[in-house]
């Protein structure tokens, strides 16, 4: 069947067809590779998502293969593109691959059931008509949809860029972590209107490639904390900058520890940094102060008052327990952020478990923001269960035509109803 599309569409023969084999990324991840395989092949299918639109398309071939189809774009613009995406999978997955020849191939179809594969260098492959000097810019991704309204109006779609990523090593007392760091898109969730951005933190253990969730972030060596704070601040404020102005919106959602922002050094170096790009860009800040379960309600009302003065206003990181968010009531916050917890549950599940975390942060502090949604279907249910603010994973962004749909579902103020639930089911992520 691809051999049959190939042929028809004669994308094969114009260049357009590549494909990439992970032979040395397998050897690099040795016995790693068959809990990680999934992983490297949807990373490689969002990522290129996040550059192509159809008719563009990509493909696993089998355990140590991948297809991408791109008859939009030259054939050098496409090669190149696709070694960007080989060089973000490895330094993601492995770390530095710029010493490995790029396992990049052109694809032609030889017979009825078979390809040939010509390895392409990219010293002398581009040596074709179209050639020129020309450079892949970053991966930023395309646009996808936002709702937003104007007085009078239905919801419009406007364009907001999907996070790019950047990342850096940190080491300490013999310990190293990687820090792949995006700017998640925040939402106001009574208008769904995106407001700004959260400098949010991959961190990956570089010795065996393991991502620290919330837990293992907190039980981290503070100045170990303390480097990945930093770090990830000063690579989301380098992302913020790469934007165009209309793409910052009008908020940074500036996240550290509790441990963090305790140290005098620290916090001085994050408020300076932080007050400098804010003035710059024109944006407004939101400390975010993680990893308050069980601090004292006093220590924590003390930090908030030592950092208020640098920012519009504070909100406390803790967990999903309703105990835990109660205990920031008279803290000086302005709102509780928790991150979701991932379980899957059905619509009225969903709307059940946020509706409780947002009355309890109601009465503790007032708005109820919760990090890390994998779609926009969460993200309407959200909205209607009484949360405030939300954000998307990077990596969960979906297409254009997804969040156009779900944000006008979302402006309709659809209930969960079995209507609705009907409606929401088809605005799922498409595979």
């Amino acid at each position: 069947m691809i051999i049959e599309r190939l042929r028809e569409t004669r994308v094969s023969a114009r260049g357009h067809a590549f494909l990439l084999k992970l032979d040395a990324l397998i050897v690099r991840l040795g016995s790693k590779w068959d809990v990680k395989s999934e992983l490297v092949y949807e990373h490689l299918k969002t990522g290129f998502e996040r550059r192509f639109q159809e008719p563009n398309w990509c493909l696993r071939i089998n355990d140590d293969a991948w297809l991408a189809i791109i008859p939009t774009e030259g054939s050098r613009r496409g090669a190149l593109s696709v070694t960007e995406m080989w060089r973000d999978l490895g330094n993601f997955f492995v770390g530095d691959v710029s010493e490995v020849p790029v396992p990049l191939y052109e694809v032609q179809v030889e017979d009825v059931d078979r390809f040939l594969l010509n390895p392409i260098d990219l010293k002398t492959w581009f040596d074709r008509p179209e050639a020129g000097p020309e450079r892949v810019k970053p991966i930023t991704g395309e646009s996808t949809g936002e709702a937003v309204r104007t007085p009078g109006q239905g919801p419009q779609m406007t364009n907001i860029q999907r996070p790019m990523m950047v990342a850096a090593t940190v080491t300490l007392a013999n310990r190293t972590l990687r820090i792949a760091s995006s700017n998640e898109p925040l939402f106001e969730m009574k208008k769904m209107v995106m407001i700004g951005h959260r400098l949010e933190p991959l961190v990956v253990e570089a010795s065996d490639n393991t991502l620290l969730d919330r837990k293992a972030l907190a039980n981290m060596d503070w100045g170990l904390r303390e480097l990945v704070d930093i770090t990830n601040i000063e690579q989301g404020l380098k992302i913020l900058r790469m934007r165009e102005p209309d793409q910052r919106k009008m908020l940074m959602v500036v996240p550290a520890a509790f441990s963090t922002f305790a140290s005098q050094r620290a916090r001085q170096k994050i408020t300076h940094e932080v007050a400098k790009a804010a003035n710059e860009m024109g944006l407004k800040v939101l400390f975010e102060v993680r990893g308050l379960d069980g601090v004292p309600p006093h220590r924590v009302l003390e930090i908030v008052s030592l950092i208020k003065p640098f920012c519009m206003t504070v909100v406390g990181h803790v967990s999903s327990d309703r105990k835990v968010i109660s205990a920031l009531a008279k803290c000086g916050l302005s709102g509780v952020c928790i991150e979701y917890d991932g379980v899957k549950r059905d619509d009225d599940a969903l709307s059940e478990y946020l509706g409780q975390l947002a009355a309890a942060a109601k009465q503790a502090a007032g708005a109820c923001m919760v990090q890390g949604f994998d779609s926009y279907r969460q993200m309407a249910v959200a909205r209607l269960a009484g949360i405030t603010h939300a954000s998307m994973k990077a990596a969960a962004m979906m297409s254009p035509r997804g969040a156009v749909a779900t944000a006008k579902t979302v402006a309709d103020g659809l209930a969960v109803s079995p209507e609705g639930r009907e409606k929401l089911s088809a605005l799922e992520r498409p595979e």
